[in-house]
């Protein structure tokens, strides 16, 4: 009898353990790479209006940082600044960029996949990812307006 409450209790046990163990997802959709960059709408990027876009592959002074693939900045149409990865998600390779388009969409010339940049979020429209693209924050300066930190 207590050989069989121990077999039963033994595979609750495990059952348990082994079911507690989920596999965590990572917030990046892309490899980890750091980011560290300063836009001024007011200065150097008063070319970045409603609806337009800045794409930058390498950091304009020594202590930027453009992530993994590059920067997509997108202004959206409200004014709301917005930044991704050029790394197409699906592909994981950082010579595989997307291009953004004037529409608010970025594609994948590699995949095909095409993506949402206009509203935030990244999201995968067309094609087989699945992944959206890596988003990174977009922070105000409290000291300097127009001024944005983008990090993650």
């Amino acid at each position: 009898m207590k050989r069989a409450y121990l077999y039963i209790f033994t595979t609750l046990f495990t059952f348990i353990l082994l079911s507690s163990c989920a596999k965590e997802e990572s917030p990046f959709t892309i490899p980890y790479a750091k980011v560290n960059f300063e836009i001024d709408i007011r200065g150097i990027d008063s070319d970045l209006r409603p609806f337009t876009y800045k794409i930058f592959t390498r950091g304009r002074s020594v202590n930027e940082f453009v992530g993994y693939g590059g920067l997509l900045i997108f202004m959206s149409a409200e004014g709301k600044i917005f930044a991704y990865d050029l790394c197409c998600p699906y592909e994981d390779d950082k010579s595989i960029l997307v291009e953004p388009q004037s529409n608010g969409k970025a594609i994948c010339k590699t995949c095909e996949s095409s993506f949402i940049t206009m509203f935030g979020l990244g999201t995968p429209e067309g094609g087989p990812s699945k992944e959206s693209l890596q988003k990174y924050q977009v922070l105000p300066s409290s000291q300097r307006p127009g001024v944005y930190f983008i990090t993650n």
